[in-house]
């Protein structure tokens, strides 16, 4: 009886508006399964998620969004303006997603996928590189960084970078990493760089048999 095939576990991380959402997006594109961990965070807090109760029992019915799930803006202003408060929140959502992560993982196992890709905001935050064989980090300048945040967020510039300086320095986060990819660049570079990365890892599969 052949042994359970196991996919190559890699983490993709960053900070908040460095790109990350598009490089796991061309990942998936050349084959490899993604574990979204925003988009597990996202079906937790809608209506019939499982982080719903408990979050309006911990911050009050107020951040409820009328249609039975969270007011995510309304709670991220509150959490990122006060860490003990985003320590509560990561305390009641990070176990579900986990749990729901592993899930994934096994199904990507079982579906004979070449790499899996952990896609995290906060991998080495919450010690998940701890899965991972390999970890990317996708990078860009701060300025560059508060500008996408700012486009894509509409908040204030105090508000941007309140929530980049949530999250552990990029710097420290290039420091762990196997690889890093800026992202300041033209799409059609970052593309070809992940692309040429992904070529580079599936051989190396390959090589191990």
């Amino acid at each position: 009886m052949s042994a359970k095939h196991r996919a190559l576990r890699l983490g993709l991380t960053g900070g908040v508006g460095c790109g990350k959402s598009t490089a796991a997006a061309v990942l998936k594109e050349l084959g490899a399964a993604v574990v979204d961990a925003d988009a597990i965070s996202h079906s937790l807090t809608m209506a019939g998620g499982a982080a719903v109760e408990p979050i309006l029992a911990q911050f009050g019915a107020q951040m409820g969004d009328g249609q039975g799930g969270i007011d995510r803006r309304a709670l991220g202003e509150l959490v990122f303006a006060q860490p003990q408060q985003r320590r509560a929140l990561e305390g009641i959502l990070h176990p579900a997603i986990q749990k729901e992560m592993m899930r994934q993982i096994d199904a990507a196992d079982q579906e004979g996928a070449p790499v899996v890709v952990l896609d995290v905001p906060l991998l080495y935050e919450c010690g998940l590189d701890a899965l991972c064989d390999q970890v990317w980090v996708m990078s860009v300048d701060q300025e560059q960084q508060v500008l996408r945040v700012l486009k894509r967020d509409q908040i204030s510039r105090d508000q941007a970078l309140s929530r980049i300086r949530s999250q552990m320095p990029l710097e420290e986060k290039r420091a762990r990493a196997q690889r890093v990819v800026d992202t300041g660049r033209s799409e059609a570079e970052v593309k070809n760089e992940l692309k040429r990365l992904y070529r580079e890892l599936t051989k190396e599969i390959a090589r191990r048999g």
